[in-house]
């Protein structure tokens, strides 16, 4: 009964992910409009209308937009937005859109910054994957020759065998080097994880 929940996570992680990734093109799109009139919400319903945004935040946008222009205050659909998304840097970008909404700031300089903030965070991000791609092949070759190891002695030990399948200790201690193994294979996938 896990598994939908499962699915669930790994489907809002990509999400995620993914807007992660487009985020400083989706700002760039966004200030094309800004540039014409210095109204986000404005900015955010063109991009909508015109398709320049992919799923899933050409969605969310559009569900921000239709809130505000149906009575919701502004301020109020941005954090339904970002709960949304649930990213650390779509976060920030909302944070800062609301600020400027606040305090009536210059959004095209805010937005150019942003925009130039975002691109050199996926350098890094992008830094980060190939300089830890190495290590990963090696961890999962080393990670690749346990098994190869542990199933030869297995199989051909049948004091071995019988220990670890026919009694409770063995199958305890199974269940343990099965479970360290799952865990050390999820704090590898974790390597290349950028928190700022």
């Amino acid at each position: 009964f896990f598994i939908p929940a499962i699915i669930l996570q790994l489907m809002g992680a990509y999400n995620s992910e993914h807007v992660r990734r487009r985020l400083g093109y989706f700002i760039s799109v966004i200030r094309e409009y800004i540039n014409a009139k210095e109204d986000i919400i404005y900015a955010f319903e063109r991009s909508v209308i015109k398709g320049k945004i992919a799923e899933p935040l050409r969605s969310y946008i559009n569900d921000t937009v239709i809130q505000v222009r149906l009575g919701m205050d502004p301020q109020d659909a941005l954090d339904l937005l970002k709960e949304k998304v649930s990213n650390p840097q779509f976060s920030d970008f909302i944070l800062n859109i609301k600020q400027n909404i606040r305090y009536r700031g210059d959004l095209k300089v805010l937005l150019c910054n942003m925009e130039n903030q975002f691109s050199k965070l996926e350098e890094e991000f992008n830094r980060r994957k190939i300089s830890t791609f190495r290590n990963k092949i090696y961890i999962v070759l080393a990670m690749a020759f346990v098994i190869i190891v542990a199933y030869m002695l297995i199989r051909t030990n049948p004091k071995a065998l019988n220990f670890y399948t026919n009694t409770t200790p063995g199958k305890l201690y199974l269940t343990l080097f099965a479970a360290l193994y799952a865990s050390g294979f999820y704090m590898m996938t974790t390597i290349s994880r950028f928190k700022h």
